[in-house]
């Protein structure tokens, strides 16, 4: 791994410069320096540093707090945040990701010794949120294995429908909740901002994730317009691949949870399930284009 990438928000250029000597001075990489709130968000959505040093008084008509909690809606990094101030309303740093504050002058020692636990703490609370991701995964494992019972390619068209209404309610029920959340649909001021395909992006990635833990080898890319989602090695239909059953709870999953996210957009299967191979393709497209 290469040395951990640092972005410097810091209007005053000798505070800035000597700042940026004491961090490549250490095993850091300075990636930017910036002198204006604006620019800090350019740059962190651009390059991606894995620790911004945000002044709190900048240059122009945004402060670093709002900067920063501004990059929380696109990055989640952590920010050491740097002030002449000798207080900080802590309310103001709520939700932005801050590890804490330094008050200038700032030592050297002081300052990178600051930098380590702040990215050491990050770097737990992020192993800690993945573990109940995890966590979370292996409840909807067990879920999916409740509501699915064994069934079998007799299984008339009648009955079909009357199962798949049924797991609707149910999984609406039980992953609505766990959906929300995990792509922060609960917070809209954050999510009904993005663009279309910024939204899109966050499904896809939390519906990778969901079919993976379900043992699917899935695969996602884009076509001009479109985005295609393959789906192979279905543990599901491992011994029936003739019980198409299945592939009708995949297409459930996949069109109830796109309706979720309130994307202005439509999936369909691009796979001929009468074919009764172990793959399966799906088409997003978004209505703007």
């Amino acid at each position: 791994m290469g040395k951990p990438g640092v972005l410097i928000v810091e209007d005053e250029a000798i505070t800035a410069l000597e700042i940026r000597n004491v961090v490549e001075s250490s095993d850091y990489e300075v990636l930017s320096v910036v002198h204006s709130g604006e620019d800090a968000i350019k740059e962190a959505i651009t390059l991606k540093p894995d620790l911004i040093l945000m002044d709190i008084i900048l240059q122009g008509d945004m402060d670093g707090v709002d900067a920063a909690r501004k990059i929380k809606e696109f990055l989640d990094v952590p920010v050491l945040y740097l002030t002449a101030l000798e207080s900080v309303e802590p309310d103001r740093l709520k939700n932005t990701k801050g590890t804490g504050y330094l008050v200038k002058p700032i030592s050297e020692g002081e300052l990178m010794s600051n930098i380590e636990i702040s990215l050491n703490n990050y770097q737990q609370a992020k192993h800690e949120i993945e573990d109940t991701a995890m966590n979370s995964l292996s409840d909807v494992q067990v879920f999916m294995q409740s509501v699915i019972p064994q069934l079998s390619a007799n299984l008339s068209i009648d009955k079909r429908g009357t199962f798949l209404g049924s797991f609707h309610k149910k999984f609406e029920k039980f992953m609505k909740p766990k959906f929300l959340k995990e792509t922060g649909r609960y917070d809209k001021g954050v999510f009904d901002k993005l663009p279309e395909t910024g939204k899109l992006q966050v499904y896809l990635s939390w519906i990778n994730n969901f079919f993976l833990n379900l043992g699917f080898e899935v695969d996602i890319y884009s076509e001009e317009d479109i985005w295609i989602i393959t789906m192979k090695d279905c543990l599901w239909c491992e011994e029936n691949y003739e019980n198409i059953v299945y592939c009708l709870i995949c297409q459930a999953i996949l069109k109830q949870t796109l309706g979720w996210t309130n994307i202005d957009g439509y999936i369909e299967s691009i796979s001929d399930a009468s074919l009764n191979k172990n793959l399966c393709r799906y088409k997003i497209s978004l209505n703007e284009y």
